[in-house]
């Protein structure tokens, strides 16, 4: 009888376990409404010249919006990591651009954020290109130098990577976690394409900054 009822308790308690399990893991992650930021006196004041862009597709700007100031409240709390400048194409397409750059680890992130924003329980349709430069996390010999394509495939499982092509089609993923952040792919998972907007068009057009 003792031994049954050890045998049912522990039976009750890997129920209890999963369940506690199920719901953490399924639990998605709230977004930061801390909008605390370091003084104005740290922000950068001169533009610094790149080629950083960002497009984002299927997307309401009030939504956009949002997804900005969320991950500004992520990155900006101890210095100003990201100022993204948000400017509008169509009614449901938008372009961002960096006017004060952008680390590379920093731009992974911020692709990966808004394809995956907290608070949304969808995803979206999200395309980056930058320069990679020889010293940028992640960045290796046969990637350096390169003008990059940077996207999330939507047969995407993992949620804590991005994919880059290079100009010459050579395919990686960079993965977030420890050990997995820069494979090399057998091919790329997207060839590369170029951005059908000129980045340097969007300077006289209307457009929000985010800080």
């Amino acid at each position: 009888m003792k031994t049954q009822s050890i045998i049912i308790g522990l039976i009750a308690s890997v129920v209890v376990l999963y369940f506690i399990w199920t719901k953490f893991k399924n639990q998605k992650p709230q977004a930061d409404t801390d909008t605390s930021r370091p003084s104005a006196e740290l922000l950068p004041a001169q533009e610094k010249q790149n080629d950083k862009l960002v497009i984002v597709k299927d997307v309401s700007y009030t939504d956009l919006q949002t997804i900005l100031t969320g991950f500004c409240n992520m990155y900006n709390k101890e210095r100003y990591q990201a100022q993204p400048r948000l400017t509008k194409i169509t009614e449901r397409e938008f372009a961002i651009s960096f006017p004060f750059d952008i680390d590379f680890e920093i731009f992974c992130y911020f692709i990966n954020y808004v394809q995956y924003p907290m608070d949304f329980d969808k995803a979206f349709n999200v395309t980056g290109w930058t320069t990679t430069k020889s010293g940028d996390n992640w960045i290796t010999e046969k990637s350096a130098n390169k003008k990059a394509m940077l996207f999330i495939p939507s047969d995407d499982t993992d949620h804590d990577n991005v994919f880059m092509t290079t100009i010459d089609n050579i395919g990686f993923k960079l993965g977030f976690a420890m050990g997995e952040e820069k494979q090399l792919l057998d091919g790329p998972k997207r060839k590369f394409s170029t951005p059908t907007i000129d980045i340097l068009e969007l300077a006289n057009k209307e457009h929000k900054d985010f800080k």
